[in-house]
């Protein structure tokens, strides 16, 4: 099943009845400004726009994408999915 809101298609996550965003927000770079408000716009816009879809890995910046990530996920109106992995190299 698939529907549309702002231009950007949503789907069920698998059984949980979830309608997530095809179009995620990853979170490499999230922790890469040095301002932090930079970080809240970025996030912000994705949100606003229609994305509820958060991706992010704790060894992304030292983990400083996911700590802003998580911060800022409160931001949202709507119901915001995260997803996180470890990362190995």
């Amino acid at each position: 099943m698939s529907d549309r809101r702002n231009g950007i298609p949503y789907r069920r996550l698998g059984r949980t009845g979830e309608m997530v965003s095809l179009v995620g927000l990853g979170g490499f770079h999230l922790g890469r400004q040095a301002d932090e408000q930079e970080t809240v716009r970025i996030v912000r816009t994705a949100v606003d726009n229609g994305i509820n879809f958060l991706d992010n890995c704790w060894d992304y910046n030292g983990g400083a994408s996911e700590i802003r990530m998580e911060r800022l996920a409160g931001i949202a109106t709507v119901r915001v999915d995260g997803g996180s992995k470890l990362c190995s190299l």
